[in-house]
């Protein structure tokens, strides 16, 4: 079964053994390297039947569709109205976890992202890792490993993703035209799995709308409002060309303080360079921070209008970067 894994998530099973298995793993690597993915898989075998770590797809455990109907498998997400996880979720999964499977075979406690658990919660979940309930299994994920505390990553057995190399990562994207694969890890951080999520979801389309979109405001003066109404009709792009805007700001200062370098996202280079040519290095960083502050808004799904800030963001690059054409 092992081969439902990418190669370089795939490896990572070999090192564990049902056979005296440990019983928390600590999953660490950069966002989009593939922890969940492998965290499901591992979880999936550890509540199959198989004595071997295999998933049998026949036992009662692997009959379930999903592992969200799996009634012993326990994963721990923000609430919506939070922003971490706290102590009185942890003290409900450890009494969850403290009955009797209900299958009367293992459980397994899913907690991604433990930077996003409080410092009370991580205690929490220290004791119950010191004390852990019969035949019960944690998964653990983090992209910040330094920012888990030393007592649980000991108490814990270290899985670290490292990603593909660059070669490796162009033949698992075979499947898609070699340039376009290039162009994908490229602006992801040369991880596989983001690129092929960009790559299904058209995202090199959108992409290549943004930079006419954007080369049209900075130097032809389009109209800003009517982007910014049509960026705002399709919530499900906003978020990443916010992304892009900061990384052409980034790259701006970047050519600002080296005119020698020659290239750093070779799609948006000569925007970059343009206006790291034109624009204030002050005005620069503060415009980078609001362009920040309002992908972190958006991020968290306010109420505001998101037409009106993402026209007054707007309105401040060209008014900062001194390329207004239109009054």
């Amino acid at each position: 079964m092992n081969n439902q894994l990418p190669f370089w998530l795939e490896k990572h099973t070999r090192s564990i053994k049902k056979v005296d298995m440990h019983h928390a793993f600590l999953v660490s690597g950069r966002k989009g390297i593939g922890k969940d993915l492998l965290v499901r898989y591992l979880s999936s075998m550890t509540l199959c039947n198989d004595v071997e770590l295999n998933i049998c797809k026949s036992c009662n455990s692997c009959k379930f569709s999903t592992l969200e109907n799996h009634p012993d498998f326990y994963e721990l997400q923000v609430l919506p109205d939070k922003k971490l996880i706290g102590i009185s979720q942890i003290h409900e999964l450890r009494n969850k976890l403290y009955e009797s499977s209900f299958l009367g075979k293992n459980k397994v406690a899913f907690l991604p992202n433990l930077e996003k658990i409080s410092i009370d919660g991580l205690n929490a979940v220290l004791k119950i890792l010191e004390e852990p309930p019969n035949n019960t299994f944690f998964f653990l994920t983090t992209n910040f490993l330094n920012q888990i505390p030393q007592t649980i990553q000991s108490r814990s057995f270290d899985i670290k993703i490292s990603p593909p190399e660059y070669e490796e990562s162009i033949e698992w994207l075979s499947d898609y035209p070699k340039e376009d694969s290039a162009h994908a890890l490229r602006l992801n951080n040369n991880l596989p799995l983001a690129a092929k999520e960009f790559l299904d979801n058209g995202f090199l389309k959108i992409r290549k709308d943004f930079i006419a979109e954007i080369s049209g405001i900075i130097k032809e003066g389009k109209d800003i409002v009517a982007i910014s109404e049509q960026w705002t009709k399709d919530e499900s792009s906003l978020n990443i060309k916010l992304e892009w805007m900061s990384l052409i700001l980034s790259d701006t200062i970047r050519f600002n303080a080296d005119q020698t370098k020659n290239s750093l996202n070779p799609d948006t280079d000569n925007i970059s360079k343009y206006l790291s040519k034109k624009s204030n290095l002050e005005k620069l960083h503060q415009l980078l921070n609001k362009t920040n502050s309002l992908w972190n808004l958006f991020s968290r799904e306010t109420n505001l209008r998101r037409d009106y800030q993402l026209n007054s963001l707007f309105v401040d690059w060209e008014n900062d970067l001194g390329i207004s054409k239109k009054i």
